[in-house]
């Protein structure tokens, strides 16, 4: 089976919450569904399309279906910082990081006097 990886801290239990995660899909500027919820942000989703929208695809010569992902600030920022490279505002990192620029210039304007 190998060797197993440390889990990740979890941030939120969903049995509390409720899904943070949504999914919202339009048809031409037409929403099909708004906000739909999610468990999972890496969600498979399909889109079904009547025979209207293809009839008006056609006739059209193009049919754009978007399909967006989302969720709640909070848990979006939390999914990003599984980067080490995100610094996002108001998290420890980014003031750690803010904090080591100022130091180093600090440092630097000493070496010029």
């Amino acid at each position: 089976m190998g060797e197993l990886r440390p889990s990740v801290r979890a941030t939120y239990d969903s049995r509390e919450t409720g899904p943070r995660f949504w999914v919202t899909a339009e048809v031409d500027d037409r929403t099909l569904t708004f906000r739909q919820p999610l468990d999972d942000p890496f969600a498979r989703t399909r889109v079904h399309l009547g025979w209207r929208d293809l009839l008006r695809g056609l006739l059209h010569r193009h049919l754009t279906v978007a399909v967006t992902i989302g969720g709640d600030p909070e848990v979006v920022n939390d999914v990003l910082e599984l980067d080490e490279n995100q610094l996002i505002r108001g998290r420890t990192r980014q003031a750690a990081f803010q904090q080591s620029i100022h130091e180093k210039l600090a440092a630097f304007r000493r070496e010029g006097e």
